[in-house]
């Protein structure tokens, strides 16, 4: 259990943007039908449901690999997780916005705008906390 708590503790809010990537991805596989029949129809527009699936589990599982990197290398676990948070708050103002422009057409604004926004901020902290914890190789 304590090895485990080594993994977590002071990285939950990656780990829990890392888990749910990967669970988004295998809820669209199972059902494509997720993205379009929702607010994100306007990402599919772009990158058809296979795409973003396979963007998001690879994301996911990226995120997951650097997460357990960072505590064996502190030159390159740290630049992966910033990486990956990179990744994922380009995802999420993605979503972001597809819930912007839900709001311009129905005249009210979406209840998750505030989140997905709050979910991009986050993750660009932790690009900035990441990068400041690189070590350069001796």
């Amino acid at each position: 259990m304590n090895r485990l708590s080594y993994y977590i503790d002071g990285r939950m809010f990656e780990w829990v943007m890392s888990i749910s990537m990967i669970l988004l991805s295998v809820e669209i596989f199972i059902w494509p039908e997720t993205l379009k029949a929702s607010a994100f129809q306007w990402i599919t527009l772009v990158l058809n449901t296979e795409i973003v699936g396979i963007v998001l589990i690879g994301a996911g599982i990226f995120r997951c690999s650097a997460l357990v990197a960072n505590g064996s290398s502190m030159v390159i676990g740290p630049r992966v997780r910033a990486i990956g948070a990179l990744a994922g708050a380009a995802i999420w103002v993605q979503f972001g916005m597809a819930l912007v422009k839900l709001s311009i057409d129905q005249n009210f604004p979406s209840p998750g705008i505030p989140f997905w926004f709050m979910f991009t901020l986050a993750e660009l902290r932790v690009v900035y906390r990441a990068v400041l914890d690189v070590r350069t190789p001796r």
